[in-house]
């Protein structure tokens, strides 16, 4: 008789869905990987303005895991900040009671709107809960923003947890300073993906350079990485920038590549994409690039490392544990020209890299067996 696995509910703030597939990608690859050692389930709630009824739930049991997206009607006009708040925790309470088997764990990712039915598990049927925080608001300011009100229900909220990490020792760092609350550190799992290469390979005569972002300038600075790419272009007109992404900063972007006259000759813009197809852009470019300000811990730049890409980056947190001389060009803050001339000096070396070593070293340190161990310590409580 086999033995029965320990069941874990994730309640993920982010999480891929119909509206934007990449949206927390991590968190469901790390689900993936539970799956061989625990039996888990997922519930993820989202408003939506485009629903019949006040809820909505879509359920799947593909890949080995139980996934719920419960939609909720998004209200809006008068009190309705107050109404969603009540949508969202019915929206949890309607996932949990469609569960079939008991709850062991309620694992929390990025604090706080899905501690709600955690807490509720734990006080009505003292069933334990740990939180994983990945939110940059940390490290850009925006915690130290927000009024007294959230600051004190996020500290005194997640002090109840049976254990907290983040995703990387720079945010660790930053997440003390705000709460002195000391987490572990769990990484996110990078994993090299038997992916087809279905796209066509670079032409002889072109530089293909990737860049995958959440449409967010002033955490992306994607507007700067087209300033910058606008300039190295005139002097190798080989290179070309494939942009993969969206969100809310959408419009601003387009202006900026109108503004810069940008052709398609040299950029390739593509909206949100399936996973499978970023990771065949990964095995096509010639380099990656991440202009960012702020990460919490770098997932792109990880994953084209481990297809052996080098890459090109500023030290802007959680890159600044496995970016090195060895695997990628660091960019200077706020530096236009060093922006440009790192893409030029990239484009003449980055077939001098080493991809063997560069894919080696980022799996000894972010692969499936080390990822998978700090989980099951995470969850021995």
């Amino acid at each position: 008789m086999s033995e029965i696995k320990k069941h874990i509910l994730i309640l993920p703030k982010w999480y891929p869905n119909h509206k934007d597939i990449q949206l927390g990608i991590f968190i469901k690859k790390q689900a993936l990987l539970l799956k061989e050692t625990f039996q888990i389930s997922v519930i993820y709630v989202q408003s939506s303005k485009t629903i019949a009824s006040n809820f909505e739930i879509k359920s799947s049991k593909q890949d080995g895991i139980f996934e719920q997206t419960v939609y909720f009607k998004k209200a809006t006009g008068f009190l309705n900040k107050l109404i969603n708040f009540k949508r969202y925790k019915k929206a949890q309470i309607i996932g949990y009671k469609n569960l079939i088997n008991k709850v062991d764990l309620v694992h929390v990712q990025v604090p706080i709107r899905p501690l709600f039915l955690a807490l509720n598990l734990k006080r009505r049927h003292n069933i334990p809960f740990v939180v994983s925080e990945h939110w940059s608001g940390h490290l850009t300011g925006e915690f130290n923003n927000k009024n007294f009100i959230y600051k004190y229900l996020y500290k005194s909220l997640i002090k109840k947890a049976s254990k907290i990490s983040c995703v990387s020792e720079f945010l660790k760092t930053e997440f003390i300073k705000n709460t002195a609350i000391t987490p572990i550190v769990i990484p996110n799992l990078i994993e090299k993906q038997n992916v087809p290469t279905l796209l066509n390979p670079s032409p002889s005569d072109q530089i293909r350079i990737l860049s995958v972002n959440d449409y967010i300038d002033s955490i992306k600075n994607i507007t700067g990485l087209l300033e910058g790419f606008s300039k190295a272009i005139v002097t190798n007109p080989t290179l070309h920038l494939i942009l993969i992404g969206g969100g809310p900063d959408e419009e601003l972007i387009n202006e900026t590549i109108n503004k810069l006259n940008l052709k398609e000759s040299h950029l390739t813009v593509l909206g949100r994409t399936s996973h499978d197809t970023v990771l065949e852009h990964m095995k096509n470019c010639d380099f990656y690039i991440s202009n960012s300000n702020f990460e919490t811990f770098g997932m792109t730049l990880a994953e084209a490392l481990i297809v052996g890409k080098p890459v090109i980056s500023k030290l802007c947190g959680g890159p600044n544990e496995f970016l090195n001389n060895t695997n990628s060009m660091i960019l200077n803050f706020n530096n236009e020209v060093d922006l440009t001339s790192i893409i030029l000096r990239m484009a003449d070396s980055f077939h001098l890299f080493d991809s063997t070593k560069i894919s080696k070293v980022i799996t000894e340190k972010y692969g499936h067996s080390v990822i998978l161990n700090k989980l099951e310590k995470f969850y021995n409580l």
